[in-house]
């Protein structure tokens, strides 16, 4: 890394408990379809996001909310033990842990239900905190979603110092927030998010209009990879050909594996193509967690 110090990855976002049902089909408006399965597991973006950074190598912490249930408990544990630092994960008391339903079809396509509780209740000045406590430096990755309250983001804005690079991963797609001129994120979005996010014809145009608004863009294509821009140029990384069990969480491994890339010093095209790879792994087993890619895996990958 020619002496660079690799950062740390801070995600501030959601934990749920995800309730996975495998569906013949995915059910249409008032259609009922039976359930062939049902499997419980650990989800939410920013615990996605940051136990897919800690499994590449990164120091990570998270930033977020849980309930004062079991199912918090539960989660706390599960991060502890991917290696996530749990210390600004704050317990509420007053509400449950974050839940979602996830239902997945045989060609591991997915249909998602968030019923967000405690997530809902992540305010500005926790995320200020949390900050405050951690000390961002300038090799850092912060890492957000739009499944935190939006002054949580205008939170951030306020609490980086200069140097610190700011990925936000605008999902679900939502209007997006007015970023301070000095203090503005590379987006991820998927391509659809970036259509409805900038009413652009094609997923090209639309990630050069988002790259615009920021400090860059990343669309997510699925199983045709990525496009990356940045200024007046834009780029397509393909991606490895793989069987496809469940598309669950495969953007969240993205976001956490750009991230980590990006702390350890790569270049936004190099990292991206990183994330790529990963994104491509873990579409290779069911849940949001089923295949979350170590370095050597994705070296495999790239040797076959």
């Amino acid at each position: 890394m020619n002496g660079f110090l690799a950062g740390r990855v801070v995600a501030v976002g959601s934990v749920n408990v995800d309730r996975v049902l495998r569906c013949p089909v995915l059910p249409s408006p008032g259609e009922t379809v039976l359930v062939t399965s049902l499997v419980e597991g650990f989800g939410g973006k920013g615990a996605n996001q940051a136990v897919a950074a800690a499994t590449m190598g990164a120091a990570t912490h998270l930033v977020a909310k849980v309930g004062g249930d079991a199912d918090g408990l539960r989660a706390l544990a599960n991060l502890r033990g991917a290696s996530v630092g749990v210390d600004t994960v704050i317990t509420e008391a007053s509400a449950p842990t974050g839940q979602a339903l996830v239902m997945v079809a045989p060609d591991g396509e997915n249909s998602i239900a968030v019923i967000s509780s405690a997530n809902a209740l992540l305010s500005a000045q926790d995320v200020t905190d949390a900050l405050t406590v951690l000390q961002p430096q300038a090799a850092d990755v912060i890492l957000t979603s739009g499944e935190v309250p939006g002054p949580c983001l205008q939170a951030v804005a306020g609490s980086l110092p200069p140097g610190t690079r700011w990925v936000h991963n605008a999902a679900p797609a939502g209007i997006l927030p007015a970023w301070p001129e000095e203090r503005r994120p590379l987006l991820v979005v998927n391509e659809v998010e970036a259509r409805q996010l900038t009413g652009a014809a094609d997923a090209r145009a639309a990630a050069r209009t988002l790259a615009r608004t920021a400090s860059g863009a990343v669309v997510t294509l699925g199983g045709d990879g990525a496009l990356v821009a940045e200024e007046e140029w834009c780029e397509h990384i393909p991606a490895p050909a793989v069987t496809v069990v469940d598309t669950t969480g495969a953007g969240d491994v993205f976001c956490g594996v750009l991230a980590t890339a990006l702390a350890h010093g790569r270049p936004l095209l190099r990292a991206a193509a990183t994330a790529v790879a990963a994104g491509a792994f873990a579409v290779t087993a069911l849940g949001a967690r089923g295949a979350l890619p170590r370095p050597r895996d994705l070296a495999r990958m790239r040797a076959g």
